[in-house]
């Protein structure tokens, strides 16, 4: 009985530190088994740590993820890819570059069984589509050198250069080819755009991009001055006073997630 008791104790006291072992993790999410960051927030309210810890993909195997629930006002997320410029650049001789240059409906995991490393992860395609089919998966967004907040080496993330879209306008898990989509939010090196129809792009050798120099001349005809020819990824040209591709080590950090309601503590 006293063994019950301070089990017990245990799981109300135990505080939500990233990277747990999977009998942590079972224990604070109360015998649920999230498949998103935003599904352990739903399960645990409390935990406001960024960091890493474990999800279940759809067979409910555990595995771990990086996740963000502070960068972003209302929203969480859950970190899918991250690149760094040496890697995405078009043709580049790095080893498994090509695996940061496909889109997301291809199967091309790497180093993705201990997240994060910034310069080069992606997450496995089943478990990306699994939580893009989430009812609480609503948004995706792309930042830069979210490594660098990570790390406390800046006090915020990158905000002048940031696309955030929502699910139903352009899934980037699904996309392949060329779209005129409507996006919620994006700003290029300091140019903003809100509610904007903008050029998006993936293919089969293709990861998705946003071409802000195609922006001007196709879809709403929206000018980023200083536009290059691919931002946020697949740099078949790129301008270095983008952040993302800045530098060699400059990274682009593709996510999946949704606003968090928190009045609602169970999963939608």
């Amino acid at each position: 009985m006293k063994s019950l008791v301070a089990l017990a104790l245990i799981f109300v006291f135990i505080p939500a530190v990233p990277r747990k072992s999977d009998f942590l993790n079972r224990m604070l999410y109360n015998g649920l088994k999230p498949k998103s960051s935003l599904e352990i927030k739903y399960i645990r309210p409390s935990i406001k740590e960024n960091g890493v810890y474990t999800i279940f993909n759809e067979r409910n195997s555990p595995y771990h993820v990086y996740c963000d629930f502070k960068s972003d006002a209302l929203f969480v997320w859950t970190l899918i890819e991250s690149f760094d410029r040496n890697i995405g650049v078009w043709g580049s001789k790095v080893s498994n570059a090509w695996r940061s240059q496909r889109p997301y409906y291809i199967n091309a995991p790497y180093d993705d069984t201990e997240p994060p490393h910034w310069s080069v992860y992606r997450m496995t395609a089943p478990n990306m589509l699994t939580i893009s089919k989430l009812n609480t998966t609503s948004h995706w967004r792309t930042t830069c050198n979210f490594n660098d907040y990570a790390q406390n080496i800046t006090k915020d993330i990158e905000r002048n250069d940031y696309m955030r879209n929502n699910m139903v306008n352009a899934n980037i898990v699904l996309i392949r080819q060329y779209y005129c989509r409507n996006f919620n939010y994006v700003i290029v090196r300091g140019y903003a755009c809100v509610k904007c129809y903008l050029p998006f792009w993936a293919s089969t050798n293709y990861h998705p991009t946003f071409l802000a120099s195609h922006s001007v001349n196709y879809c709403g005809r929206y000018k980023f001055p200083d536009s290059s020819p691919s931002d946020f990824g697949h740099y078949n040209g790129y301008s270095t006073k983008h952040a993302c591709s800045s530098f060699g080590s400059s990274t682009a950090n593709w996510w999946l997630g949704g606003l968090y309601q928190s009045l609602t503590n169970t999963m939608l």
